[in-house]
């Protein structure tokens, strides 16, 4: 008994560490994207699906398993306009993401990612008919007057954000629909955009207006790093949340946008203007409000154990 608790515990443990470098990793990425702002995001997008899709063929093949029976399992479950519709979504997702950071905004991609739990909340009302407490119900009120401010000031309408968040929020809940798993879901993904993805980097290529190859060997070893970059992290987080309970889970997601929003006035001196605070500061106490809500049904749940 003794001997499977102190099993018990040290998977834990594994899973939890698994699951804080996977999101450290998430939280240090604009670093990566910045050494590309000399590349336009969309070559940086392109680059990024194509080597995701081989390097994960390739996480499979290591793994023992055949990537194209996975993608068989995957697409023949039918729903071929889900599995469409995630694709392009998860793309316009990393375009966002990559845009907010070489463009001088990852404060906003940062607040992309404080909202999207919330998001998500709300898409299960929505969709899946879910109830929302309370708790739950202000982190949302305060999350909209964040977005609200924010447009009725000087900044403008957080349009990067609200993208961010938003497709985020909405790649996760086709996810839940289709049922696949992160890493297969990533395949998938990436190998239905690859061929038009090859037919503009071959445009790019021959129209020399393409980096790759034409810039020099650092510029294309980070695009092609761009696979490892995604994959990694992803690969991490799925093998450590099977290991610890889901809710760790749910308070560790603020990792990522805590350290890109100190990434961003910190390090590459983002302006942080008053409103901007204010608008944070409603975000975050929408965060806190969600957190609680979280601590609320643990408590509930070890109360009905």
């Amino acid at each position: 008994m003794e001997t499977e608790n102190r099993k018990h515990m040290q998977q834990q443990k594994t899973g939890l560490m698994q699951v804080l470098i996977g999101y450290v990793i998430w939280g240090l990425l604009p670093i990566y994207w910045k050494f590309l702002d000399h590349v336009s995001s969309f070559e940086v997008l392109l680059h990024r699906v194509l080597w995701c899709a081989l390097l994960a063929a390739v996480y499979f093949l290591l793994a023992g398993r055949n990537p194209v029976r996975i993608l068989k399992g995957v697409w023949g479950r039918g729903r071929f306009g889900l599995l469409a519709g995630s694709a392009l979504i998860v793309a316009v997702n990393w375009l966002s993401y990559i845009y907010a950071v070489t463009s001088g905004n990852i404060l906003q991609a940062s607040l992309g990612y404080y909202i999207c739990p919330i998001l998500i909340v709300l898409l299960g009302v929505l969709i899946f008919k879910e109830s929302m407490s309370k708790l739950q119900v202000t982190a949302l009120i305060f999350c909209i007057a964040g977005v609200i401010y924010a447009t009725l000031r000087a900044d403008g309408f957080p349009w990067l954000s609200l993208l961010i968040a938003s497709t985020f929020a909405v790649y996760g809940m086709i996810k839940k629909v289709l049922g696949i798993d992160g890493v297969s879901a990533l395949l998938s993904d990436t190998v239905m955009l690859s061929p038009p993805v090859i037919a503009l980097i071959i445009f790019y290529q021959v129209s020399g207006e393409g980096m790759f190859l034409f810039h020099s060997a650092p510029t294309d070893l980070l695009l092609v790093g761009a696979g490892l970059a995604t994959l990694l992290p992803l690969v991490l987080f799925i093998q450590g949340t099977i290991k610890i309970p889901y809710k760790t889970v749910g308070f560790m997601q603020f990792i990522t946008p805590t350290m890109a929003f100190f990434l961003g006035v910190a390090v590459y001196h983002e302006p942080f203007s008053l409103r901007q605070g204010i608008t944070f500061l409603l975000i975050l106490l929408g965060v806190a409000c969600y957190i609680i809500s979280i601590m609320n049904g643990t408590r509930k749940e070890k109360h009905r154990e």
